[in-house]
């Protein structure tokens, strides 16, 4: 008969404490989360003012070896295997259709240092971004990226959101041509904030 258990009001304290608490681990994902996209999008605004640092001193871009205005890779769906640091640290004079070209040549003018590749191509979220073009257009591809970075990265560039148009489009699924690039909404390829897409950033021109 001496035994009595929590009060309402007390139950009522000990809800509210795990609210808060259950509150601030949310708000504090939610910090990690909005530094990771911001730390995404400055990365790739750094990498394609590299680009454009080496085109006010060289007249073209990096990796656009034959200069004839289209950087010579083409691939949107490629993994840190294809890079094998080779050419590394050079310029180039012929067309050289390889992933490592711009990043040799960023190298060799010394806008970026000379290390590896796979290392200079690796993003925050642990897949890879790195220069290409696609019909005709030069682009920065940004492989495997949470919905919620690609959302924030859209807005910030084109001021607003939209992955059909734009400079930033989703390619979740695009290989080498523009058939498959901006052809979803945010909506078809995101069912949650988590879920990881692609993106190409037409630096230069864009498609209508």
């Amino acid at each position: 008969m001496n035994k009595r258990g929590f009060t309402l009001v007390e139950l009522a304290i000990v809800l509210i404490i795990i609210g808060i608490i259950l509150g601030a681990v949310l708000k504090g994902q939610d910090l990690i989360q909005n530094a990771k996209a911001k730390r995404l999008l400055n990365d790739i605004k750094g990498y394609v003012a590299y680009q454009y640092t080496f085109y006010d001193r060289y007249k073209r871009f990096a990796g656009d070896g034959d200069n004839d205005g289209k950087i010579d890779y083409e691939n949107l769906s490629a993994t840190l295997n294809d890079f094998d640091n080779n050419p590394q640290n050079q310029f180039l004079n012929i067309n050289t259709p390889d992933i490592d070209a711009p990043f040799s040549e960023l190298e060799a003018s010394q806008i970026l240092p000379v290390a590896d590749h796979r290392e200079l191509a690796k993003h925050i979220y642990n897949n890879i971004y790195y220069f290409s073009q696609v019909d005709g257009y030069n682009v920065m591809v940004v492989r495997q990226i949470p919905c919620y970075a690609a959302m924030m990265i859209d807005k910030d560039i084109d001021m607003g959101l939209d992955a059909q148009r734009g400079y930033i489009r989703e390619s979740v699924g695009a290989v080498d041509s523009l058939g498959a690039v901006g052809d979803q909404t945010w909506n078809q390829v995101c069912s949650t904030p988590n879920q990881l897409v692609d993106i190409v950033y037409f630096y230069d021109n864009r498609p209508n």
